[in-house]
């Protein structure tokens, strides 16, 4: 069975396609018709003979596996070739449910924020002298869905063991956690920050209810924010 046969019938038997919204319905829809007829093409005759050959157009979907299977390929070599003979953290950021409506109306300035937020907190952690006193990196990846499609927005943050010093030596961690269960509260706190001033700098455009930034801000800042973390 095809990849695209296999991924065609878990729709049928798993998902209910109607009762997705119109993106969702498009990452469903381009790996099924990848490659085939339906996208168009291009057809190569041997000048010798008259074989023909069809060669069909990717849907250049960043879901689809046949289109990004080289690319993922491509970029996880690069960073094993960064990964450090140190142990690793598995960091998760995760934003609240509550936000869904705001990421679905600017998905890449609440993108980046949790980029931004998710850095800060880790790089503050890491530079607190009565921690690791030192400069981390990461290796972050966005994950917008949940397994079932589901909207979950939330960063994988792979995070090595340690930090360097500002004397060149490298300072490790050896608990099982890598920093103390109130890191989500300084994600909280940074990520409500920059949520407020992007706001008052009018860039949530479409966010029509001016009493609705106070108000979502308010409540976000009264829930408890999820970040997991353990060794990798």
């Amino acid at each position: 069975m095809t990849k695209a046969a296999t991924f065609q019938q878990a729709l049928i038997y798993f998902l209910d396609p109607t009762g997705l919204d119109r993106r969702r319905q498009r990452v469903c829809t381009h790996p099924l018709v990848c490659r085939t007829e339906e996208m168009g093409g291009r057809v190569l005759q041997c000048s010798d003979c008259v074989h023909v050959q069809p060669h069909y157009f990717g849907c250049r979907d960043h879901h689809c596996p046949q289109c990004q299977g080289r690319a993922i390929k491509q970029w996880a070599e690069r960073q094993q070739a960064n990964i450090l003979p140190v142990r690793y953290y598995h960091v998760v950021f995760t934003l609240p449910y509550s936000l869904n409506g705001w990421v679905q109306l600017h998905p890449e300035v609440i993108h980046r924020m949790l980029f931004q937020s998710a850095w800060h907190t880790l790089r503050t952690f890491g530079r607190d002298p009565k921690r690791l006193d030192g400069e981390k990196g990461i290796i972050a990846v966005l994950h917008a869905w949940g397994q079932n499609l589901s909207q979950h927005v939330h960063l994988h943050c792979l995070v090595p063991g340690g930090a360097l010093g500002d004397d060149d030596r490298w300072r490790g961690a050896h608990s099982n956690y890598l920093f103390p269960v109130h890191l989500s509260r300084h994600f909280r706190g940074h990520m409500v920050s920059v949520l407020r001033k992007t706001a008052n700098a009018g860039d949530f455009h479409r966010v029509t209810r001016p009493v609705e930034v106070d108000e979502q801000l308010n409540m976000l800042m009264a829930t408890e924010w999820g970040v997991q973390q353990g060794l990798s």
